[in-house]
């Protein structure tokens, strides 16, 4: 069946975390190469504009905040809409009103899951990412992995004389608290391990954010050779360094995803597990503290090694 979208509305899970937003964009992108023409407006209750109006396949971001304003959203001449949020009925009842052709959501026992004409079971074991290209795909079948390498490809900065390939990422951020932060020593400790696995001229590149001054404060002292800082770069250039990188290693933080979406070797450190935000695939590991206490802090430097050594066999 050959489908046609000519105009789209996407209902986006809207929290104010950069990895909640991160893990839509491949979907927006693979709309855009299913329908080279589609005008695609993405819907939230959050003010999250500069999200999305920077990304080069949507036309507007609405700031939605009651159902009134979501239902005005879709217009009349709508011929698809796509909802990533699984836990309100407000966005079937649009579906219910409103009735564009085709009408994504996913099945998560709803009373509006029967307005969906195509749906997705809702599976708090699948990667969030992954759920809503399958979503998606239940539409235009298309492959999840090649889809979100090419999304961040597209996102990449062009190439720059400071952007590396070949380094091995870390990412100590962890914006929702201390409970996610593996520590920067920690992290040190495994550079040190990992230039005895690899080799001993492997560099290390460290992204920080606003949030990591006092990481950043501490690397540029010790002046290492090996280690490269990469402070609050642009979006661009972190997706070029994910998808250049030789390995990443982080906590869970928005970066993580865009590293989990560039589809390189990947070893997240976790308080506990939580596979709706991991991506599980076989050069990706995930690693939580041996006593099960969830203080990341007692995650072994030697486990995390494991992993690495893992992933890129």
């Amino acid at each position: 069946m050959t489908v046609s979208v000519q105009k789209a509305t996407v209902f986006i899970r809207s929290m104010p975390f950069w990895g909640t937003q991160l893990v839509s964009y491949p979907v927006l992108y693979q709309m855009r190469q299913l329908w080279p023409n589609c005008e695609i407006t993405v819907v939230g209750t959050d003010p999250l504009h500069k999200y999305y109006e920077s990304l080069p396949w949507v036309q507007r971001y609405v700031n939605a905040q009651g159902f009134a304003e979501q239902l005005k959203s879709v217009s009349s001449d709508t011929d698809l809409i796509l909802a990533l949020h699984f836990a309100s009925e407000r966005y079937g009842a649009v579906g219910i009103l409103r009735r564009p052709e085709y009408r994504l959501g996913f099945s998560n026992a709803r009373l509006t899951d029967f307005i969906w004409t195509h749906r997705h079971k809702k599976d708090w074991s699948e990667y969030m990412g992954l759920s809503n290209m399958r979503l998606l795909g239940e539409l235009s079948p298309f492959d999840p992995e090649t889809a979100a390498k090419n999304c961040i490809a597209a996102l990449s900065a062009a190439p720059s004389a400071d952007l590396p390939s070949g380094l091995v990422v870390m990412i100590p951020g962890g914006g929702a608290g201390p409970y996610k932060r593996w520590p920067l020593e920690s992290f040190l400790a495994l550079c040190d391990v990992l230039k005895g696995q690899l080799s001993p001229d492997t560099r290390f590149g460290f992204v920080l954010g606003p949030d990591e001054s006092a990481e950043a404060a501490v690397l540029k002292s010790l002046a290492r050779s090996d280690v490269l800082i990469f402070e609050n770069r642009p979006l661009g250039e972190l997706c070029r360094l994910m998808s250049g990188a030789r390995l990443v290693v982080t906590n869970d933080c928005g970066p993580s995803h865009l590293a989990q979406l560039a589809c390189v070797p990947y070893v997240t450190v976790l308080h506990e597990p939580n596979s709706e935000w991991f991506w599980d695939r076989s050069y990706a590991r995930y690693v939580t503290p041996r006593d099960a206490s969830l203080e990341i802090r007692r995650v072994e430097v030697d486990d995390v090694a494991h992993a690495c050594a893992d992933v890129l066999r």
